[in-house]
């Protein structure tokens, strides 16, 4: 099963409103399984002052009591919870509110305090999320032999803002899945909001045995503000929600028997060819190859083409006309 995520992101630059609005809206008029939000508590620690960005995200930051606040709107909606987690102070305080996922960023996939506090703190339930996304075979290697002993989500997709379909390389990320098939992978989608493919784009991708895929979701549609390019509505993401619902009918649960549709399809007579007598038999013979033609039939019978052939060289155990076709009980378990 493919399971939505609602990513939120930066998105709301410091404006706790925004952000509650746009949690609690997700929460009553989405159909997410999970919400997604980026916690940072210690920005030194995460980003130095020399940094472009910094006096930017400083004054984004939310205070601990407003991301609980968030964080009890997301538990009292039954959504299962996804925290990001960019330092040692906000991974202390996620595990206070026990999050189905954590996620390590791809940025920061390697760096031994994080992962040491991870595996210190986030009760070993909790699955971890790595951001695979722009990280070389070695990084992932390295970052799975640390959580080992955990529960693993390998994360595809990169923050190119927005991401161009000619760059997912979908070809790569199946060799990756190959090279890992004990995990579980997402795909945190970063198509342009006006991409006219976006869906379609989001769906190829998540067939590829995605068990999570994170799309970006906004209220204020097309709005120039952080994490807009990749953002989509609320209506485009119950879209998706509905579709995903196809696709994971559409895969089915992978077992090679028969389901009752195919048995139908597959009755041996009236759709694939019978085994049929060419000549009359008599109990006692033995059945041979040159006693037997398949055809389609109007009479079914409960016994397979590769049935038949194993038969070769079993005693009949009654006496069968020409052109009637054969049946399980027609052959005796001895061989001559």
């Amino acid at each position: 099963m493919t399971k939505l995520i609602a990513e939120t992101a930066w998105h709301h630059e410091g404006d706790f409103k925004f952000m509650r609005d746009l949690v609690d809206n997700i929460c009553q008029n989405t159909s997410a399984h999970v919400v997604k939000m980026h916690i940072t508590m210690d920005l030194d620690s995460y980003m130095s002052k020399d940094h472009e960005s910094y006096e930017t995200i400083r004054s984004w930051m939310l205070t601990e009591e407003q991301w609980t606040h968030l964080i009890n709107i997301v538990r009292n909606s039954n959504k299962e919870l996804m925290l990001l987690l960019n330092d040692e102070s906000a991974i202390k305080f996620a595990s206070k509110h026990d999050p189905e996922m954590v996620e390590l960023h791809s940025v920061c996939l390697n760096v031994p305090r994080l992962q040491q506090a991870i595996l210190k703190y986030i009760d070993p339930a909790t699955k971890i999320v790595i951001g695979v996304g722009g990280c070389s075979v070695s990084e992932i290697d390295l970052a799975i032999k640390k959580f080992h002993d955990r529960n693993l989500v390998l994360m595809f997709g990169f923050q190119n803002y927005p991401t161009k379909y000619q760059d997912v390389n979908l070809l790569k990320i199946r060799k990756i899945q190959k090279r890992y098939p004990q995990h579980e992978f997402g795909y945190a989608d970063h198509t342009a909001w006006n991409e006219k493919n976006n869906e379609m784009i989001t769906l190829m991708v998540a067939s590829n045995d995605m068990n999570y895929v994170e799309k970006h979701l906004t209220i204020k549609y097309g709005e120039e503000r952080c994490d807009y390019s990749a953002a989509i509505s609320f209506d485009q993401f119950n879209q998706l929600f509905q579709k995903l619902e196809i696709l994971n009918q559409l895969n089915g649960n992978g077992s090679l028997k028969l389901n009752i549709a195919e048995e139908k399809y597959s009755k041996f007579g009236p759709m694939k060819m019978a085994a049929v007598a060419i000549r009359n038999l008599k109990i006692g013979d033995t059945f041979l190859e040159n006693s037997v033609d398949f055809i389609r039939t109007s009479q079914v019978t409960n016994i397979s083409q590769v049935e038949i052939i194993e038969s070769y060289g079993k005693i009949i155990n009654r006496n069968i006309t020409k052109g009637e076709v054969l049946k399980k009980e027609c052959f005796s378990e001895n061989e001559n």
